[in-house]
């Protein structure tokens, strides 16, 4: 669906709750990854103005640059989601007003899952955050992890990164005992925090060719065996 359908259909209205998530770099070099809800103050066909509030410190001050935004908003228990622009920044006080512009497409979330089993080792992972929900953005940040468990449908794996729900990831890594180099898309359906800095993520695979599924899944069934 397009942005002017949606406008049309009054989809997307003043004063609507909607949700952003902002993912980019901070000034040190990590993924800065931020999730909140917020108001949508005006739209219309060419931008759309959003109100944040803060009651410390804004959490913008450590980002040196942003690689993609997605506003969602949810309408007759559907998930609509788009990537968007920033056009416009101004902080006054405790609150920061967006001004951005809307997105071509809006999308609808979909997922799916499968049963996983222990790796006999953690194995290596490579990260990079490539979109949200189940769309490809293009730039993003890279990070690591360990992978933990997996399935022919998805993985968790610790990694110091703090990141959320409904990151896309796009993963590189070898499993113990395979001779071959995996690479896949991802989503990212649970975060939870082990220990201070450490967090315990699952993903479930996005748009993995079939071949690619039976490797993983004869890995698995292999390991139980």
């Amino acid at each position: 669906m397009n942005w002017t359908q949606a406008l049309a259909m009054d989809m997307v209205v003043p004063r609507m709750n909607c949700s952003l998530i902002i993912v980019g770099e901070t000034k040190g070099g990590l993924p800065f990854c931020y999730e909140d809800n917020f108001v949508l103050q005006t739209v219309d066909e060419n931008q759309m103005v959003v109100s944040l509030e803060f009651p410390a410190a804004s959490p913008f001050e450590g980002l040196q640059h942003v690689c993609f935004i997605e506003v969602s908003f949810r309408e007759r228990g559907f998930l609509y989601y788009g990537f968007v622009d920033l056009l416009h920044t101004e902080i006054e006080d405790n609150v920061c007003w967006l001004t951005l512009a809307p997105p071509q497409q809006l999308k609808m979330f979909q997922n799916r899952r499968f049963n996983r089993i222990q790796l006999p080792s953690p194995a290596p992972l490579s990260c990079r955050i490539s979109g949200v929900g189940s769309a490809a953005a293009g730039e993003g940040i890279t990070f690591s992890g360990e992978i933990k468990d997996i399935s022919a449908g998805g993985l968790s794996f610790t990694t110091l990164s703090r990141i959320f729900y409904p990151l896309y990831l796009e993963l590189s890594f070898v499993l113990p005992g395979h001779p071959h180099t995996f690479m896949v898309h991802a989503e990212v359906v649970r975060v939870s925090q082990l220990d201070t800095g450490v967090y315990r993520v699952a993903v479930e695979f996005r748009n993995v060719p079939e071949s690619l599924t039976h490797t993983i899944d004869g890995y698995c069934t292999r390991s139980i065996g």
